[in-house]
């Protein structure tokens, strides 16, 4: 085993919990709470999308449906979505935020600045771009 180069998995977990960390402690300091790291990229997907259905944020966030739906259960509890059936087919569940999903995007825009340039620190942008293009190389090897 090559250490230096089959640590990755490892790495990458370490980075991610760091993450998480920076990301809980922000949307505590803000008051955000029963909201997740793992509701950001929801999220974020919902401010840009127009009403997608469960299987379309399933797609866009790259997550199952069952656990898309487990998190959407919670925005909705939260006060922060809804769901709607589709009109064409009843058995389809459409998603989209309320006003108040609506007021959380400047505060996550803020946190998610902040924990790019955590990420990022001093790294040169052809650097950034190297990094971003092997992550999404190993990414579509699954």
């Amino acid at each position: 085993m090559d250490h230096e180069t089959d640590f990755i998995i490892s790495l990458i977990e370490r980075i991610r919990e760091k993450a998480n960390r920076l990301i809980t402690a922000e949307l505590a300091a803000r008051g955000l709470h029963g909201l997740k790291p793992i509701h950001g990229d929801l999220l974020l997907a919902l401010f840009t999308s127009d009403q997608p259905t469960m299987k379309e944020l399933a797609d866009l966030v790259d997550r199952k449906k069952s656990t898309v739906t487990t998190l959407v259960d919670k925005l909705v509890q939260l006060g922060f979505a809804v769901k709607t059936r589709d009109d064409q087919d009843s058995r389809v569940f459409r998603v989209s935020l309320t006003p108040k999903g609506r007021a959380l995007k400047p505060d996550l825009i803020d946190i998610s600045r902040k924990l790019i340039a955590r990420v990022y620190k001093d790294m040169p942008k052809e650097e950034r771009k190297q990094v971003v293009r092997l992550l999404t190389r190993i990414n579509d090897n699954w």
